[in-house]
């Protein structure tokens, strides 16, 4: 049975964030960019543990799209792949996961 994705509103924050900034430069590259991350949530769907776990903090999946990295938790009971960041790579990552 199929997973449901949940984007947290941390989550959806950083989407905007990172559209505004590319849309500046490649209203494209935006779009790609969510595509893939999409595309990439669609296997994760069927699969939720094909992504490393974070090695800091393991509860949180990471999933490498680009220059950015989508940090999730599998809620199993719920079987829910609940979404909390989408981070460029070149951030103090650390300091943004909870």
């Amino acid at each position: 049975m199929k997973y449901k994705a949940k984007y947290l509103i941390t989550a959806e924050y950083d989407r905007e964030v990172i559209k505004a900034y590319l849309d500046i430069y490649s209203p494209d590259a935006a779009r790609r960019l969510f595509k893939k991350i999409k595309s990439n949530m669609e296997l994760a769907k069927e699969n939720p543990y094909m992504y490393a776990a974070f090695k800091s903090r393991p509860q949180f999946r990471r999933m490498v799209v680009e220059d950015y990295i989508v940090f999730y938790k599998v809620k199993e009971d719920e079987r829910i792949i609940e979404v909390h960041h989408i981070l460029h790579g070149m951030l103090d990552i650390e300091q943004r996961l909870p």
